[in-house]
């Protein structure tokens, strides 16, 4: 009777150590899931449409400002027939003499973000209208995860050989345009230096000319 006793609290005390160690991960388990974990995080960070900028964090390409070559998905010298492709019809616009200019707004509210373009048409060459500026006020494009529209202008004076080219008033309130012509970018900043827009133009040429479109009452500085 005892040996009968003493066989059933031993599978008992058997039962109950293997339920223990089962619910308590091993440090194998562990690991493993540690290991799981990283990779997963690997695979989630990872983005093949994203570009890795030195001693910075990848911008994707759709939201990266290249001076002098693109502006998100739309490139200099591209057709205006592919633009709007992409982009679709503009809220507004204008054209004179073989230039026009597209203006797409977020939600096509006129007070959201805008992007801006300018085409010119080389007439008797190119029938075809080409982008030579594209402007963003929207801070999802950035050239890098430190320079976008919002922050202060000093940023891209760290980067690029700024010089004014151009005043305007929006609503009243003081703008400024500083271009570095060589590199193909330019930006339009508020009275207090918080950069407003950024803008990709053809290197070795000024913007003056596509903000004058882009805004009325533009001044340019000598």
């Amino acid at each position: 009777m005892r040996m009968r006793q003493y066989i059933i609290i031993s599978i008992c005390a058997i039962g109950l150590f293997a339920c223990k160690q089962k619910s308590q991960p091993t440090e194998a388990d562990s690991t493993s899931a540690a290991i799981a974990n990283e990779e997963a995080d690997t695979i989630k960070s990872s983005d093949t449409s994203a570009v890795d900028l030195p001693g910075d964090k990848a911008v994707p390409l759709a939201q990266l400002i290249v001076p002098g070559t693109s502006l998100g998905q739309t490139a200099i010298n591209e057709t205006g027939e592919n633009v709007h492709k992409k982009l679709g019809k503009p809220d507004a616009g204008d054209a004179v003499m073989g230039k026009s200019v597209s203006i797409w707004y977020a939600d096509h509210n006129k007070k959201g973000y805008a992007t801006h373009i300018y085409f010119v048409t080389d007439m008797g060459n190119d029938p075809n209208p080409r982008a030579k500026v594209i402007r963003v006020s929207s801070p999802t494009f950035k050239v890098n995860n430190k320079l976008y529209t919002g922050v202060l202008l000093k940023t891209a004076e760290a980067l690029y050989k700024l010089k004014k080219i151009g005043t305007y008033k929006v609503d009243g309130s003081d703008r400024n345009i500083y271009d570095d012509e060589k590199a193909g970018i330019a930006f339009d900043t508020d009275r207090s230096g918080t950069i407003t827009g950024i803008a990709v133009h053809d290197t070795g040429k000024s913007a003056i000319t596509a903000y004058m479109a882009f805004f009325e009452g533009v001044t340019q500085v000598q």
